[in-house]
């Protein structure tokens, strides 16, 4: 429904949705990921909390008044991914099922979406400042592409980091794909708990570093 009020193409495959924003035809864009699904009881009595000023939100249950989590592990991930497709010019965005059962979405992927994909962007991970650059010892991204990106990175307080946790990048690589793949810390804490919460200035910043990159190096080809 949203990529529907926005206006951007897309097309689903086995749970998964795939959204292209690309007026001009370039030939190599940018990609964001996240997936769709979380560990979180599914109900219509969450209602969001905010204190600071509107900077950390918590979810809570007014019926049983219990914190419920929030689902920021990936919500924070979808909302990069509409930032994006509001903000950049071009880039192509995937939606995946089931990454909390194993990365059952990104696993059956249509590998074809990403034959024009320059690098591929994931915020899925607790914390505020990992760039990770290996998942289970396999290599996310290489080394020109790391230093390409090193003074964004360094700018945004975030560093690289070699012992990510599984997803779907992770899944992407394993699946073969070859251009760089990357996720981030994004502002989400004690996920998969009720005590979960977000820091939306820590949310913002590593969107500020995802936009940065895709905006300088998006359309560069690197394998």
């Amino acid at each position: 429904n949203k990529l529907k009020a926005m206006g951007i193409p897309f097309e689903t495959d086995r749970g998964n949705i795939y959204a292209t924003k690309n007026p001009k035809n370039n030939p190599l864009v940018p990609c964001f990921v996240s997936h769709i699904d979380t560990v979180h009881a599914i109900t219509d009595e969450i209602h969001v909390l905010e204190f600071y000023e509107g900077r950390i939100l918590t979810g809570f249950n007014r019926v049983k008044m219990t914190q419920t989590g929030i689902g920021g592990d990936d919500k924070v991930g979808i909302y990069y991914c509409i930032k994006a497709l509001e903000q950049l010019d071009a880039v192509k965005v995937a939606f995946f099922r089931d990454e909390e059962r194993g990365c059952l979405g990104s696993a059956e992927a249509k590998m074809g979406f990403f034959k024009d994909v320059s690098m591929v962007l994931q915020g899925d991970r607790k914390g505020h400042n990992d760039f990770v650059t290996k998942i289970s010892g396999i290599d996310l991204s290489e080394k020109d592409f790391q230093n390409d990106v090193l003074d964004i990175v360094t700018t945004h307080d975030y560093k690289f980091c070699t012992f990510g946790g599984t997803t779907d990048v992770g899944q992407l690589r394993k699946n073969g794909i070859t251009v760089p793949v990357v996720n981030i810390s994004c502002g989400y804490y004690n996920h998969n708990s009720k005590d979960e919460y977000i820091d939306m200035d820590k949310v913002e910043n590593g969107l500020s570093m995802f936009l940065e990159i895709a905006r300088t190096f998006g359309e560069k080809e690197y394998y």
